[in-house]
């Protein structure tokens, strides 16, 4: 499955210096659910994306990528094999190593012209259609946080992303739906940054929040990185809260 099992292994070396891991009978168990986080990056610097691939994907939390062609993106950039799965998919797995994680990524690449638009993220599952009532974990508003990081401007000042997150999945555990495990969905912007059509799709259409990582003015790279420390650390408070909420009705 995508959350995987853990289990106790016996060792075995082989001759020609590797190793094989024999799982022990009847010690396999699932693993936990963990919080998610899907970033939703428009198409970067091509050196920028190499660099950032195998970073995202050292993060647990991260279990999607969504790359999209915002309208300020570079369409040179959208040809980077960087976008390439034989490219791309060597670093995640580098991540992946460098984070000791085994929790799969999926990779969607979005370079379509309409790619930022309700329509678009409903076919990708990142907000609930207007057409049906089904909820599930992708799009269920209670328990998933929508970021949408953005600077702010002299006039309006967003709340910091770790607020966000607390704010939003705070409800869930004040309503004692303990049931629910922490996700969010974070919106990066390219270099030249999201137009105010886009940030209007984001924030009127799709529900997201807009969000600050402080002051300054980050590069994408910085802003990535940055954006998925600070909510993958708010989204363990969550499920610390959470956790702690259980063991307490467990012992009233």
């Amino acid at each position: 499955s995508g959350v995987g099992c853990k289990c106790k292994a016996t060792v075995l070396h082989r001759e020609n210096g590797g190793v094989r891991l024999v799982p022990k009978p009847k010690t396999m168990i699932q693993s936990p659910k963990e919080p998610e986080i899907t970033l939703i990056l428009a198409v970067p610097f091509p050196a920028r994306l190499k660099y950032l691939w195998p970073v995202i994907t050292s993060f647990s939390a991260v279990t999607r990528v969504v790359i999209v062609k915002g309208k300020l993106s570079n369409p040179e950039f959208c040809e980077s094999k960087a976008l390439q799965p034989s490219v791309y998919e060597p670093m995640i797995e580098k991540g992946m190593s460098q984070g000791g994680r085994t929790r799969p990524v999926k990779v969607d690449i979005c370079l379509e012209d309409d790619a930022i638009s309700r329509k678009s993220f409903e076919c990708l599952g990142l907000v609930r259609s207007n057409n049906t009532s089904t909820t599930n974990t992708d799009t269920d508003d209670s328990s998933t946080a929508r970021i949408f990081l953005d600077c702010g401007d002299e006039d309006k000042t967003p709340p910091s992303a770790r607020n966000v997150v607390l704010e939003q999945i705070g409800k869930v555990n004040n309503n004692n739906n303990n049931n629910e495990f922490p996700s969010a969905i974070v919106a990066v912007g390219p270099e030249r940054g999201w137009t105010d059509e886009e940030a209007r799709i984001f924030v009127e259409e799709c529900g997201f929040r807009s969000a600050m990582l402080g002051s300054s003015i980050l590069r994408v790279d910085t802003a990535v990185v940055s954006g998925l420390g600070i909510v993958s650390a708010a989204l363990d408070e969550c499920q610390n809260e959470s956790d702690r909420e259980c063991k307490r009705k467990r012992h009233n």
